[in-house]
């Protein structure tokens, strides 16, 4: 980092937030785009009719050797495009471990994630629905953190009940992890 905010320093004389923000915590940047967005759209009093929050949970199998999978709770909140051609919503969504998985050497495992993405659902009772978007993402080892960025796709299939949806859904984390997990949608 030293070296970092070194650069930082020569290029503008003093180092500037964003850049040690940037360079060492992306999850942070990740937290307040989707704040900004969000709020956004909360603050538009038309847009709050089309406002959804959900929660979901499920087995999060981590792209490491694992005796058990980590138990992961996500949630979510998003806004309901207005289109003529298809049910869109744009969301973002905060993933974290809820029971401890174990590797194969005995070591704890957990999986913590921030994701952006867009959202197609077929405009009918059962639904067949496709996400994709951005993702950031931790694996923790016994205590040990990487870090990485990537790539949201996942699809699912669920009915609407009312004005919830039920839905079992399989994601695809940034290549780090998939989600298999049932979640409500309000």
């Amino acid at each position: 980092m030293a070296g970092f905010i070194d650069q930082a320093v020569k290029r503008t004389g003093q180092p500037r937030l964003v850049d040690l923000c940037v360079k060492e915590n992306k999850t942070v940047v990740g937290f307040f785009s989707c704040a900004l967005l969000f709020a956004a759209c909360l603050f538009t009093l038309p847009a709050c009719a089309d406002m959804f929050f959900g929660v979901k949970t499920g087995s999060m199998m981590v792209d490491v050797s694992t005796d058990k999978n980590p138990i992961n709770l996500a949630l979510n909140i998003g806004y309901r495009l207005d289109t003529r051609v298809a049910d869109l919503s744009l969301a973002g969504e905060v993933n974290r471990t809820l029971r401890e998985g174990e590797t194969r050497r005995g070591e704890d495992l957990e999986f913590e994630s921030e994701a952006i993405y867009l959202v197609y659902r077929t405009p009918r009772s059962l639904f067949v629905s496709l996400r994709g978007g951005i993702a950031w993402d931790k694996v923790v080892i016994d205590g040990n953190s990487n870090r990485d960025d990537g790539l949201l796709l996942g699809a699912g299939f669920g009915i609407v009940a009312g004005k919830t949806l039920i839905q079992i859904e399989y994601t695809s984390i940034a290549g780090d992890a998939n989600f298999l997990s049932l979640s409500l949608e309000f």
